[in-house]
């Protein structure tokens, strides 16, 4: 049975609907766009592929090769909460599924099935169709999906990326629109990274750049060329003072990484000695320097706060910077994240949003409040609210 609050909310997005323009501006672009070339009466997403050719695809697929298990804890994290779990290949079309007889049937009334094509283009507003085309996490509720067939749904998707930043599809949860839950926003979350950590050697397309990837929201980890490295808690300093801060002699690489403190410089040299190894060449020196494409989720996210997107923003934020870091770069670093995002939720935040950013800040009464007032007419977001706040003020 839905809550109050999320009966509210489909009210609220439905109010929109009606007078054409979404809430959120990343659904609302969507919306200009499909306007011009899908009718909002389309019943079911095409299916342009046979069995065969989707089979094949799969078994092709990088994100199925990662060896992780993606199938197996991708359909228990359907189970858990009564969704069906979709994985699709770069072009948006499902490639596999797994949920239960009564999902499977609902999906399959409206093409969300293998061979189905969920890119924008041919599906409408959804969260499969905006993940491939923003490379961003996104999530679609209700009567913010295009065509009307699918205005019962929420979708929650990840892109999943090479190295060298090209979509390799898209890992998805999706179900009725009273299963809605941060829960699956997560899980899904976590598992992409996972996908992207292990993707087998040979997946940067031939002439593509190798590239960098660097997680540095809560916790810490790097790719390159599909593969992860061991890095100690220092050269995850170095790789990210060198990403964020740009070009740096030895002096002011020294100075941005350990602060006052007195090291040698041939203690420095070394470490960025090993990571050029590991970087196959990709350090250049005088000044100290990456030669490599690089993708940092901190750059993405202050990326998205400044297009608007608050909620890819809010999904991005895994932690803080660094947590444990003292670094002078890192400490400055995560004091701007946490700040223009904790500015940007309580100036336009959704309950939900502002409650994820509370997860990490368990002590911010500021936040907790507004959440509450955001939630005034949402009962459940309301009381989980005012119970972290009363937690907040007795810590």
């Amino acid at each position: 049975m839905a809550s109050a609050e999320l009966w509210s909310r489909r009210r609220e997005i439905e109010s929109a609907r009606a007078a054409g323009r979404a809430i959120d501006p990343v659904i609302d672009g969507s919306w200009q766009r499909c306007k011009p070339m899908l009718p909002a009466s389309r019943a079911h997403a095409p299916v342009d592929a046979e069995p065969d050719e989707v089979g094949e695809r799969w078994e092709a697929s990088p994100i199925r090769r990662s060896g992780i298990g993606v199938e197996a804890q991708l359909a228990s994290a359907a189970e858990a909460s009564d969704l069906i779990a979709a994985i699709t290949d770069e072009e948006g079309r499902i490639l596999w599924t797994a949920g239960s007889t009564r999902m499977r049937d609902l999906a399959a009334a409206v093409g969300f099935v293998p061979g189905g094509r969920w890119d924008e283009a041919s599906a409408g507003t959804n969260a499969l169709g905006l993940a491939l085309l923003t490379g961003r996490p996104a999530s679609v509720f209700s009567a913010e999906h295009w065509c009307q067939s699918v205005q019962d749904w929420v979708c929650w998707s990840v892109p999943v990326r090479a190295p060298d930043g090209r979509r390799l599809g898209v890992l998805d949860l999706s179900g009725k629109w009273d299963r809605a839950s941060p829960v699956a926003a997560l899980a899904v979350a976590s598992l992409a990274r996972l996908v992207e950590e292990h993707l087998p050697s040979g997946v940067v397309a031939p002439g593509a750049e190798d590239g960098l990837t660097l997680r540095l929201l809560g916790q810490a980890g790097a790719t390159f060329r599909g593969q992860a490295l061991a890095l100690s808690p220092r050269q995850s300093e170095l790789l990210a003072a060198l990403a964020l801060e740009g070009p740096c002699s030895l002096d002011r690489l020294s100075e941005l990484v350990y602060g006052d403190r007195q090291v040698r410089a041939a203690t420095v040299k070394a470490e960025i000695s090993h990571l050029r190894r590991l970087l196959g060449g990709g350090i250049a020196s005088r000044p100290y320097r990456l030669t490599v494409p690089v993708r940092v989720d901190v750059t993405e996210l202050r990326q998205m706060l400044r297009d608007g997107d608050l909620r890819g923003a809010t999904l991005t934020y895994a932690g803080q910077m660094l947590p444990n870091s003292e670094s002078p770069f890192a400490v400055d670093h995560r004091h701007v994240v946490d700040v223009m995002l904790r500015e940007a939720l309580l100036s336009a935040g959704s309950a939900d949003e502002l409650l994820r950013f509370a997860e990490v800040h368990r002590y911010d009464e500021a936040v907790l409040e507004r959440a509450m007032a955001v939630a005034a007419a949402h009962p459940a977001a309301r009381h989980e609210a005012e119970a972290r706040l009363d937690l907040a003020r007795r810590g």
